[in-house]
């Protein structure tokens, strides 16, 4: 049953009226009032619910990025960095639009009544709506996990993706669910006693077709299939889309994982414009308090100026 008349949480009303208050200055984005549209639109299986930032209207327009959050308590880790990397996009020229997948945030459904195939169709819907209002698509932003689904939509849509954002981007999605199990299990351990069930079991309850709460969230055997499904190195995107790709590095001289270059390198061989950069800063969407990593905003504003040149 779907809901007939959805509104948005006192998280989500409490996120958007914030951003209409006065905010103050930080490096290179300057303080003063952000405007900001929250809204409900239909998609694939229901009503999404979206914040929509316009770009600064005193710079050129740049046209409008849709976000493709990360899976999870991942997403309510990063809020504050989303909200401020919004302001930067703004500042530079881009609109972006917020949106709660189907499942997930304030959207109608749940985590257990969703899949990959409506994800997709949820940022077609997207693209939809910002090309209702006359405005241009200009691309994804997209995060952790949301990397696999806007290159999975970029790779095997009709519709032109001009640019990528991409943040810290999980390049395999089998990792991925495997560390997730992995929550699972720790959370099996009760007074230094050995779990009662492994990562084999969890994975075999998922291929006979059990859903797995997992910290309070509902992983489903199609997106567990889905998403371990899925490898960026194995995804050739249009030579038209142009990736600006920001991750986090242990070195003392920043540099990309392995993992991360391989897939880049793919990339630009296939025709594809990358620029890539890594930042020595903390990994804010593991953290259980909210830190800031003001390096990821001002990189991913310096590929973006490197792009316009």
């Amino acid at each position: 049953m779907t809901k007939s008349a959805p509104k948005p949480s006192k998280h989500s009303a409490h996120f958007a009226l914030s951003w209409k208050k006065k905010q103050p200055e930080q490096p290179g984005i300057p303080g003063g009032a952000v405007q900001v549209e929250p809204f409900f639109f239909k998609s694939v299986k229901g009503h999404l619910f979206g914040n929509y930032f316009p770009p600064n209207p005193e710079v050129a327009d740049l046209g409008d990025l849709v976000f493709c959050p990360p899976f999870a308590e991942e997403l309510n880790r990063s809020r504050h960095m989303i909200a401020r990397q919004t302001r930067a996009l703004n500042q530079l020229g881009y609109g972006v639009l917020l949106l709660d997948l189907y499942g997930t945030g304030d959207s109608e459904g749940t985590y257990g009544e969703t899949d990959w195939q409506t994800w997709l169709g949820d940022l077609q819907a997207a693209v939809d709506w910002i090309k209702s209002r006359n405005h241009h698509f200009s691309g994804f932003w997209a995060m952790r996990t949301g990397a696999l689904l806007a290159a999975d939509f970029t790779a095997n849509s009709d519709t032109l993706c001009p640019l990528i954002l991409f943040w810290q981007p999980v390049t395999n999605g089998r990792n991925f669910v495997g560390q997730f199990l992995r929550i699972r299990l720790a959370g099996e351990f009760t007074g230094g006693s050995e779990p009662q069930v492994t990562s084999k079991d969890l994975t075999t309850a998922l291929e006979r077709g059990e859903t797995l709460e997992i910290a309070g969230y509902d992983l489903t055997p199609d997106i567990a299939s889905s998403l371990g499904g899925l490898s960026l190195a194995n995804i050739s995107l249009p030579p038209e889309t142009t990736v600006c790709w920001t991750e986090t590095s242990l070195k003392e001289e920043a540099e990309i994982s392995p993992g991360s270059r391989k897939v880049t390198e793919k990339w630009a061989a296939e025709g594809v414009e990358v620029n890539s950069a890594a930042v020595r800063d903390i990994q804010f969407w593991a953290l259980q308090e909210p830190e800031w990593a003001d390096s990821f905003i001002e990189r991913t504003a310096g590929l973006i100026r490197e792009v316009q040149q």
